[in-house]
């Protein structure tokens, strides 16, 4: 299997849902958010391509390559973003939205 090169700059409307399994969270941040599984340097190729044009938190650190998710939070709010959290941290906090 090839890799898609394009992958890091997906569409913000084509990332599947999901919802916050914690009420503090949901309240912070949005009930539901979009995300898809993106490693920290898929994130880092992200941000240098959209953030003159997105709302979007800066990537962490990407001398080692974690597993991850970019999140879209605040959907559909002025203050919409897009950030990046490790796959255990987006594990806890969400589930899947496919029947939202």
């Amino acid at each position: 299997m090839t890799y898609d090169f394009n992958r890091p700059l997906i569409d913000r409307s084509d990332l599947p849902l999901y919802v916050a399994v914690d009420e503090a969270v949901a309240s912070d941040f949005g009930a539901k958010v979009r995300a898809v599984d993106m490693s920290n340097a898929e994130y880092d190729v992200r941000y240098r391509k959209k953030a003159a044009s997105s709302t979007m938190k800066p990537p962490p650190s990407h001398h080692r390559i974690f597993p991850g998710y970019l999140v879209v939070r605040k959907l559909g709010t002025p203050d919409e973003y897009e950030t990046w959290m490790p796959d255990h941290v987006f594990d806890d906090l969400y589930a899947s939205g496919n029947n939202v």
